[in-house]
């Protein structure tokens, strides 16, 4: 009888081969679990920075329309504020506004009033909203001509803090 060197090499691969590929199957379940329960909080705070881009935009467009309402009469050193609260994706967001009105020469040689207004929105907890909790901060410029209308609106910066 002939004694084979190799004999039982067929076990201990396939022993091997179901190791690797169970040590590969428990990565893989980790990293899905992992993705699934990240996603939740994700959801979360896309959903709320949405609902902050949305109000901020409702409080650009009221604050235009206010600006056109009022007509030329905001002087240089005038300083209007207001606040909006509004829901959207389930949730209440507030937006303060803080309008520093001022006057500028176009290339033309007309003045126009200029109304540089900073926008904070935040989660609406029933007042205004602090540096520290603000999810967007924008700041938007309004060009007034004489006649009162608002002819440009210029977004001069838009940044997302949470």
């Amino acid at each position: 009888m002939t004694r084979h060197e190799d004999r039982g090499a067929a076990l201990i691969l396939a022993i091997g081969f179901v190791v690797m590929i169970g040590a590969i199957s428990a990565g893989l379940a980790g990293l899905v679990t992992s993705s699934v329960n990240n996603r939740v909080g994700l959801v979360q705070v896309r959903d709320r920075q949405y609902a902050a881009d949305g109000a901020i935009e409702e409080a650009i467009a009221a604050v235009r329309r206010e600006t056109d309402k009022q007509g030329s009469g905001c002087s240089g050193s005038a300083v209007h504020t207001g606040s909006l609260a509004t829901a959207l994706n389930d949730r209440t967001i507030r937006v303060d506004w803080r309008n520093a009105c001022g006057v500028a020469r176009t290339a033309d040689g007309l003045l126009v009033s200029q109304h540089n207004v900073v926008f904070t929105a935040c989660v609406d907890l029933g007042a205004p909203c602090s540096a520290d909790d603000a999810i967007i901060t924008a700041q938007v410029n309004f060009e007034q001509q004489p006649s009162g209308v608002v002819t440009r609106t210029f977004v001069q910066s838009w940044s997302v803090n949470q």
